[in-house]
């Protein structure tokens, strides 16, 4: 796999099919990443895509990503297909992960992890100063709301 760039993790009170249920829904992605104003395609089966409109603080867009690796109840890895607010060009291999393991029956740790090379030296600037924050900020706010949701 490529460089870890964003790493961030929580604990939430619920099992782990509750929070399954949640990041594998369709549907439920809008709730999730508050970058993705709507969704198409699925995302509970290897191989599924999935194509998310963005609105990244202004910045409109498609990215159209692809579900390569699926672990029932434990893994899902994603990486992007197609996008067109370039950052296929700017990150190469780019991979979003998420793991869940078990703490307890009603207790789960969720992980999330972004991995990707930056595609030049300007990216790798950038990528030092700015990206991984934003990055880590995003997962972490995307963790969060997986949280509100299964502990309702």
């Amino acid at each position: 796999m490529n460089n870890l760039q964003a790493r961030n993790e929580i604990i939430i009170n619920a099992p782990v099919s509750a929070i399954w249920a949640i990041i594998t829904d369709i549907n439920m992605l809008t709730r999730v990443n508050p970058g993705v104003v709507n969704a198409s395609g699925a995302m509970d089966r290897l191989g599924a895509t999935r194509v998310c409109q963005i609105d990244n603080k202004g910045r409109k867009g498609t990215m159209t990503e692809k579900l390569i690796e699926l672990v029932p109840e434990k893994k899902t890895v994603w990486t992007i297909e197609s996008d067109t607010m370039g950052m296929s060009k700017m990150l190469i291999d780019t991979r979003f992960v998420f793991h869940l393991e078990k703490q307890s029956d009603h207790k789960t740790k969720v992980i999330s992890e972004t991995y990707y090379r930056p595609a030049n030296l300007l990216v790798k600037i950038m990528n030092r100063f700015m990206m991984k924050k934003m990055i880590s900020k995003a997962q972490g706010e995307i963790l969060s709301n997986i949280k509100s949701l299964t502990e309702k």
